[in-house]
This record gives structure tokens, C-alpha cells and sequence, in this order.
């Protein structure tokens, strides 16, 4: 990676000012982020709907326990992050590792605003994990909560792969589907063992599945948000709902690692 931009085939993200065309970071993100898979507006989603629900809320805080616990043994040099969102969990690794590199990348222009913030010392720059990928690998690539949203999910993991050096570690949901997820732009729920054999489609070895949830996230927190529409979960989190997300937390830590439809798949690229 250069200390000046991650290129994304044969076009560039920004990462530190400008593209290889000379446009300015505004110029290029607004370029870059005009499409909406799934017919959700992921700017505005995460300026208005995700940000505080990805840093409070209980599911986004386990995700970072998980994954940090998941990546703590392993052995690399560089790190990125597909679908980085507003930084929270590249910020979260980060003290894992203080030598090593950070890259995030992201579709949406304003989650990447937020995570240059969160996380100044990496670099951040636009990707469509379904249309490309970068032109170099990473020992670890991480991707949480994004092939869910992706209609050709085979082609974002090869995109992925592509990008791994290492390892990849890769976290969605399995299980029933709930009809609010469509309104966040789902277009599925895994079925058990559907993930881990796409990734060994695409190229990489299984080396870890953890299957958390049972049973308080699911199925019963599921359950409660799908028939409340998801409702009380996305927007700004005063301090009644920090109080309910903080209890949650710690009631999740009850449930199971094994069992669950929050599934994370760790592989490995053969002979790395």
C-alpha cells in the first residue's frame, strides 16, 4: 500500500488527499458514493441511522469482543477492513498490534469521514467490495456485517480473497430472516454452513467458525426487533438507551460461542 492512496483496480480511493487524477477527497467521494445497493442510502444511513448503534449497542460491541478475540493469536503485519463503516472495530484492533497497518475501506463517503476521525493514524479510501478489489493483499482482511448486503455475494468473496494474504475473517447473520433486515438492505440469511462453503469456493481454507448468540441474541432479541420492526435500535442513543444498550451487553456475554446465527468464519489462504 502506498502512503498516498488504496487503489481499487483501475481506479483510486482517496486515503490521504488526493486520487491519482488530482480530485480533491470531496469530489471523489461523491463520485463514488452515488449508487445505492439494495435501495438503502448508506451515507444517510450511517450519518442518521448506524453510528451510535454500531458504537453502543450491544451486538456492535460484541462483534469487536469476538473478532479482537479471534485475531489476537494471529500472526500479521497489515490489516484491512472491508466495509470499515465509521471505524469502530479497525479502532478497536488497533491496540493489538500498534506497529502494524491499518486500511479500512468502505461504499459509503460519510462513514469514511467518521472513521478518519476515529481512527486517524490508518488509512481509509472507497470500495465496492462487489464491483473490485485493491491491487495489493493483506495478512489480515476482515469483513462484518456487509456480504449480507451484497446480491452477488460469491463474486465479494472472491473480491476478498483476492485481498487476503493471510487471513480472512468474515461475520454475518445465518438463520431465519426477519422482514426488517430487507429494510437495512439485506438480501439474505445464511443457511448453516452456506458461508463456510462459499469461502472454500473462493479459494481459502476453514480455520475457525464461532456461532454466537443462544440464547439471548438469538432467537430472542431477533425475535423482539422483528416484531417490532427494528424499531429502537438506529438513531442517536441518549442516555436511557446508552443505560439499556450497557444491560444488554452484559446479558449478552451469557450466550453461547458455539450456537447462534451470529456466525464468524475465520479462514486462511493454503500455504500462507
Amino acid at each position: 500500500m502506498s502512503d498516498d492512496s488504496i487503489k481499487i483496480g483501475a481506479a483510486a480511493a482517496v486515503c490521504n488527499g488526493q486520487n491519482q487524477e488530482g480530485q480533491n477527497r470531496g469530489d471523489t467521494l461523491a463520485a463514488a458514493s452515488s449508487d445505492h445497493p439494495g435501495g438503502v442510502d448508506y451515507d444517510d444511513s450511517w450519518e442518521n441511522r448506524w453510528n451510535d448503534m454500531r458504537k453502543y449497542g450491544p451486538t456492535g460491541r460484541h462483534l469487536r469482543r469476538i473478532v479482537t478475540a479471534m485475531v489476537r493469536p494471529l500472526d500479521y503485519d497489515s490489516v484491512l477492513d472491508v466495509g470499515c463503516g465509521q471505524g469502530s472495530l479497525l479502532a478497536s484492533l488497533m491496540p493489538l498490534k500498534p506497529e502494524a497497518r491499518y486500511a479500512g475501506v468502505d461504499f459509503a463517503a460519510k462513514a469514511i469521514a467518521v472513521a478518519r476521525r476515529r481512527a486517524p493514524n490508518a488509512e481509509f479510501g472507497l470500495l465496492d467490495i462487489a464491483a473490485g478489489h485493491l491491487d495489493r493483499r493483506h495478512d489480515l482482511v476482515i469483513c462484518t456485517d456487509v456480504v449480507e448486503h451484497i446480491e452477488d455475494d460469491v463474486t465479494a468473496l472472491r473480491n476478498l480473497a483476492a485481498m487476503t494474504g493471510r487471513y480472512l475473517l468474515v461475520s454475518t447473520l445465518q438463520g431465519r430472516m426477519r422482514d426488517f433486515e430487507r429494510t437495512v438492505g439485506h438480501h439474505r440469511n445464511y443457511a448453516h454452513g452456506e458461508l463456510q462453503a462459499k469461502i472454500r469456493s473462493v479459494g481459502l481454507e476453514i480455520e475457525r467458525v464461532v456461532e454466537w448468540g443462544f440464547p439471548f441474541f438469538s432467537p430472542l432479541y431477533r425475535s423482539v426487533l422483528g416484531a417490532a420492526s427494528g424499531q429502537g435500535t438506529e438513531g442517536q442513543y441518549g442516555p436511557g438507551r446508552r443505560f439499556l444498550a450497557e444491560s444488554l451487553y452484559h446479558l449478552f456475554r451469557l450466550n453461547s460461542w458455539s450456537k447462534g446465527d451470529y456466525i464468524y468464519v475465520l479462514a486462511r489462504r493454503p500455504g500462507s
